[in-house]
């Protein structure tokens, strides 16, 4: 006899008004797999009338763009980047809580970007007996799940093009410090990974060859866009004609270890990734941003044990090739 499953169903409201819920998600699940509205209300019994509310309702409220219609094909269209990115996000989220009688549900979560020495901390925990689970979802990302109560600790690096400081303008624009606590983590190199005889003399070098991207909302995409802006200005293109002639460009992925794997393997001949994910591939890299990773913990989750053993750890973490670690690593910022 089958052990009953049990599910909560997670719901993005805003205002008062459902965004994302089931529903919406199982029409975006068909709508990317079958490329077609009419298969959509076909398969969940929607007029096509409540289909689209589902649609713009979700875009208005995000202020994203979700779907993209396809011209010549009968109510064709596909998901975008964003799109694709938001289901994948929900859908991990649901996961976590589906329980059975003999099952696990891990009690803290971290989201946010991918790091190597978050992901020793966490399997050294696990190991351990600690239950964590973990959402490469990116900077932005994981400071909103932080913020909204979906997450416990985030590893963000998002830069401010302004102002070139890390971490802090995203706070105090999102009104984080009312949720989180910020704790300083380090710094590490971020560049181009490239194959050993691949030669990248200079950026505009890149053009040539076919690149592997990042997800929107991640702190890599960001470094990634102000490096293209500055190719862009520097051969006097616009980014939009600049972007058209990245090959690659729409060939994106979610964490540092995919974009060196698929460079290993040739599937890219370049990428932006950390230095020490890309020296454990045994790939080259062009340095171009020394950046500042840091921990946002929620204040609902700081005295959880496996938050205040994850933040221990991170106080402590040694030096490795890629990382600086800095003389108040692991402490809480003072605003």
């Amino acid at each position: 006899m089958n052990k009953p499953r049990f599910r909560i169903e997670i719901i993005l409201e805003q205002d008062g008004k459902v965004l994302m819920d089931d529903l919406t998600a199982r029409l975006l699940e068909i709508l990317e797999r079958k490329g077609s509205l009419l298969s959509v209300v076909k398969d969940l019994g929607l007029p096509y009338s409540r289909a689209w509310e589902l649609i713009n309702k979700l875009e208005s409220g995000l202020d994203i763009k979700i779907v993209n219609s396809r011209r010549g094909y009968k109510g064709g269209m596909s998901l975008t980047t964003e799109g694709r990115e938001l289901l994948s996000t929900y859908r991990s989220i649901v996961s976590r809580y589906v329980w059975s009688p003999d099952g696990t549900v891990c009690d803290t979560v971290y989201a946010g970007s991918d790091d190597c020495i978050v992901r020793d901390i966490i399997n050294e925990m696990r190991n351990e007996g600690y239950c964590i689970d973990a959402y490469w979802v990116g900077s932005m990302g994981g400071l909103n799940m932080v913020i909204n109560g979906l997450a416990d600790i985030a590893g963000i690096h998002l830069i401010d093009p302004t102002s070139g400081e890390y971490n802090i303008p995203y706070m105090n624009s999102l009104g984080a410090w009312d949720n989180a606590v910020l704790i300083r983590g380090y710094m590490r190199l971020l560049g181009i990974v490239h194959r050993p005889y691949l030669s990248i003399s200079d950026l505009t070098d890149i053009l040539g060859l076919r690149m592997v991207n990042r997800n929107p909302g991640s702190g890599t995409r960001l470094a990634t866009e102000l490096l293209l802006n500055g190719i862009a200005r520097h051969i006097g293109y616009s980014v939009d004609e600049l972007r058209r002639i990245v090959r690659g460009y729409d060939d994106v992925v979610k964490t540092h270890v995919e974009v060196t794997e698929k460079v290993a393997r040739g599937l890219a001949d370049y990428g932006v990734a950390i230095a020490g994910q890309a020296l454990t591939m045994g790939l080259a890299i062009k340095p171009i941003a020394l950046e500042e990773f840091d921990i946002v913990v929620s204040k609902a989750s700081i005295n959880k044990p496996a938050v205040r053993e994850f933040m221990r750890r991170i106080s402590r973490a040694g030096p490795r090739p890629g990382y600086i670690m800095l003389r108040n690593t692991g402490e809480v910022y003072s605003r």
